[in-house]
């Protein structure tokens, strides 16, 4: 009770952070990932999970109370790149490398986001965080860039319809942006058409998909991510490659199924 009386949360950013004060005093940030909170003090962070936000906040309180002060202002941290130093040849897509553990499942539902964003007009900025965390995306038909929740551009109990219909604040009349879509899917393909030839066959993804997995499996995640681009660089037929993707994955969780079964 008394470290409640001693912060105060302030309203959510952009950036999907919520400024923490102690003592009336700016002592960080809080934010959810993944069904749990985190405490960040600038200089000082830390990656204990809490249950919510107040016992987040309290974390701030404590950091406090041990002497600990932010030492370098507060604000919102740059995308760092998932691999330093960036190997030339991953440095067109890099960038979309999930901000996730790197697994085939989440490759595969970064590729079906991805998928879902170009047919709504949206351009990834930074890689899939994940359904309920802020992803920094591009509006193609006005050029805004901000934060939305990939939950909400997904539909809600599986309708599909995207929130909110005005897009983002400023964007072109909600009247006009049908016809503005329109013209936009044209530049989607049934087949491939870009320069690198990226899986959009089933035997293409399952072999894709392996390389990957034997990557991860001997630590490697740097050529893990090299086998990744044809999953995450953008493609005119990301549709079709996000549903071979998903047949692919479904197959091999098949397969391994029954050998699970066996080891248990």
């Amino acid at each position: 009770m008394e470290d409640q009386e001693r912060y105060q949360i302030g309203k959510r950013e952009e950036a999907g952070r919520y400024p923490v004060t102690v003592d009336e005093n700016p002592a960080g940030h809080i934010y959810r990932r993944h069904g749990s909170w985190y405490a960040v003090m600038p200089g000082h962070p830390t990656s204990t999970a809490r249950p919510d936000r107040y016992a987040a906040a309290a974390e701030l309180v404590r950091m406090i109370d041990r002497g600990q002060r932010p030492t370098i202002p507060t604000q919102a941290p740059a995308p760092a790149s998932p691999l330093q130093p960036m190997p030339h040849e991953l440095a067109g897509y890099a960038h979309l490398v999930p901000d996730l553990r790197l697994t085939l499942a989440n490759l595969v539902r970064a590729a079906e986001a991805t998928a879902r964003l170009d047919q709504l007009a949206w351009t990834p900025l930074t890689g899939y965080p994940g359904a309920d965390q802020p992803w920094l995306l591009r509006c193609r038909l006005c050029g805004w860039e901000g934060y939305r929740f990939w939950s909400h551009l997904r539909g809600r109990n599986g309708d599909g319809i995207p929130r909110p219909i005005t897009r983002h604040p400023g964007c072109i009349p909600v009247a006009k942006q049908k016809i503005a879509l329109i013209d936009l899917a044209e530049e989607r393909t049934f087949e491939c058409r870009c320069e690198f030839r990226h899986p959009t066959f089933l035997s293409e993804c399952l072999d894709v998909l392996d390389s990957i997995q034997n990557a991860l499996n001997g630590g490697d995640s740097t050529k893990a991510i090299v086998f990744a681009r044809g999953i995450l660089e953008p493609c005119s037929a990301s549709g079709r490659r996000a549903l071979a993707l998903r047949a692919a994955h479904d197959r091999r969780a098949n397969a391994l199924r029954p050998l699970k079964r066996k080891k248990s």
